[in-house]
């Protein structure tokens, strides 16, 4: 597991100046692998206590360079003033500001992260300078791990951040007082904490500046306070989300007559509402895709008209221009929105429909002028034609097709009708291969441990495409089966969805609302002409935090020294 370095508290991000003497490059000889070592002799001792100085400086064995300076040298708790680090030679030296009131009773640490290397091949000396303003030096930790709400993955370079202020609104308005950042494995650490009540919260900060004032960045937060003391040194698991902006009316274009494409700054799902004046339509049919709305209509007058956009509380007014509709007809054209290659067969699965979608609402079509024609023999067959009720411009052809059986289809001009009275002006021509049923799997799916009083969304995915989504509510355990699924490896998703929407919804701070809870698993592989069994509970246990180990040969988070302070000095390894 790759390390944590330890940083307890928020800090100064010190960005500074400083000076480096022109050395020559060395040359020759085996390559430096060798971090420059803390020349303890001639350094500040490291762990003081009583700490009044105004600076204090490191030197090391050999000549060093400062990098990242800006990034990586972080001071807490926080400084009310930029202090000043600079170079000299082999010495780095560390000024507060004149003006900087150091706080009564407090541990400082200075966490230099990888702004410390040597000079010709960039070795970092890992640098941590801990004193305290008071009697001794706080050696309580908090661990901790961040998840993504939905997925589970470990979130990586995220901060964890403790304050003594427990407001809620201290996420932004405040620095914290603590904090640590989470490794490639999601793990935490924050070292040198006081005994005390802390808030603790976690954020993706796009602007390095400590603060939730970014509605884009992530976060998360624990629902109650938690308390630090000998006895209790806590060991946390949060889960990772991004609130949902407030959805408004981006866009909206009338340009074209007979619609009204309308785009929105998210996907909208149920949020919005559709109504209009009294302006008498002769039709008006809307169809939702991601976040555009198309509306479509018809109108034999050049009357302007109104629509209205609802959601929540608010109504947007899109003031509808029709543009002349002999215009528009006399260049219209009614054609498949995708453009087919007959000479390349689609293939299909057993029993699965042939869909057609069009560029315009379809009004009708007439059957004896589709032609569907059955292998080389080219039989001709009746297949089953409708246009999709909930997609006016979807037409699906039915027909039970025949295992390795290949099949033409032809639509003659002149034969589907749209809901402007345009017809389809060529022919249009499709290939198609049924598929055996022995190249497709079934899945039997079982999720336990239902909550009967609770709605639940399962959702089958592969290759981060939902293949399909059932709610259940009311049992304690959900049985399927999914039949003639491709070959592939499956997972499955379980949404606790509280707010019964029927999908997956994120958190939002100021509610103190958490993620819906997401229960995942990956399936073993389904083969073809195979069956997999698949159980999972929608409660599982959850998981141990286990706590970040020191990296190897690197000292332990700061304790409490022994003997003489002024004599106990940092190897420069931790």
């Amino acid at each position: 597991m790759k390390s944590v370095l330890p940083i307890a508290g928020l800090s100064f991000l010190v960005a500074f100046a400083f000076s480096c003497a022109n050395i020559g490059t060395l040359s020759g000889g085996p390559k430096d692998e060798t971090p420059p070592r803390l020349d303890s002799t001639l350094s500040t001792p490291n762990f003081q206590t009583n700490f009044t100085d105004r600076s204090f400086h490191l030197t090391y064995d050999e000549w060093v360079q400062l990098k990242d300076v800006f990034n990586q040298v972080v001071v807490s708790p926080p400084l009310a003033y930029r202090p000043k680090v600079h170079l000299k030679k082999k010495t780095v030296f560390f000024e507060f500001d004149p003006k900087e009131e150091l706080r009564e009773d407090a541990t400082y640490v200075i966490n230099f992260g990888e702004a410390i290397q040597d000079f010709t091949e960039g070795n970092v000396a890992e640098m941590v300078f801990v004193f305290s303003t008071g009697d001794f030096i706080d050696s309580l930790s908090v661990t901790g791990k961040l998840e993504d709400a939905l997925t589970g993955e470990p979130i990586e370079g995220m901060l964890f951040m403790m304050y003594e202020n427990t407001a809620d609104s201290v996420f932004r308005t405040e620095r914290p007082f603590y904090f640590a950042k989470s490794n490639d494995e999601g793990f935490f650490q924050v070292n040198n904490v006081k005994s005390g009540t802390f808030k603790g919260v976690a954020l993706i900060d796009q602007n390095l500046n400590y603060l939730f004032d970014n509605p884009t960045e992530r976060i998360a937060f624990l629902d109650s306070l938690f308390t630090v003391s000998d006895s209790v040194q806590p060991n946390l698991r949060l889960k990772v989300f991004t609130e949902e902006p407030a959805l408004f009316l981006k866009d909206k274009n009338t340009d074209t007559y007979g619609q009204v494409k309308l785009a929105f700054n998210r996907p909208f799902y149920d949020e919005v509402r559709l109504t209009r004046d009294s302006t008498p339509l002769s039709w008006f049919w809307h169809e939702p895709d991601r976040d555009t709305l198309e509306v479509w209509y018809d109108l034999d007058s050049l009357q302007n008209w109104q629509l209205f956009v609802h959601r929540d509380t608010l109504t947007d007014t899109v003031l509808v221009e029709p543009k002349d509709k002999s215009g528009f007809l006399a260049k219209a054209k009614l054609r498949p929105v995708k453009k087919i290659k007959p000479e390349i067969a689609q293939k299909l699965k057993p029993r699965q429909p042939v869909s057609l979608e069009w560029n315009h609402p379809l009004a009708a079509f007439d059957t004896s002028g589709f032609f569907l024609w059955e292998d080389t023999l080219r039989t001709r067959v009746a297949p089953l034609v409708e246009i999709d009720s909930a997609h006016l411009r979807r037409l699906q052809i039915r027909f039970p097709w025949k295992e390795n059986r290949r099949y033409e289809l032809a639509i003659l001009p002149g034969f589907v009708l749209d809901r402007f009275g345009v017809v389809n002006a060529d022919t249009v021509r499709a290939t198609f291969l049924a598929l055996p049923e022995k190249e497709f799997g079934n899945i039997f799916l079982k999720v336990l441990d239902l909550k009967p009083e609770t709605q639940y969304v399962i959702r089958l995915i592969l290759d981060n495409n939902l293949i399909e989504s059932t709610l259940t509510r009311g049992d304690s355990v959900f049985q399927k089966k999914y039949p003639l699924l491709a070959p592939g490896i499956y997972t499955v998703e379980v949404i606790e969805d509280l707010d019964q929407n029927g999908r997956w919804s994120t958190g939002n701070y100021d509610l103190r609302k958490q993620p819906e809870r997401v229960f995942t698993k990956t399936l073993e592989e389904l083969r073809p002409n195979w069956d997999v069994d698949a159980e999972m509970s929608a409660t599982p246990k959850a998981e141990p935090v286990a706590p970040p180990a020191p990296p190897q040969n690197q000292a332990p988070p700061a304790k409490i020294p022994e003997g003489d302070f002024n004599r106990r000095i940092n190897s420069g390894k931790g």
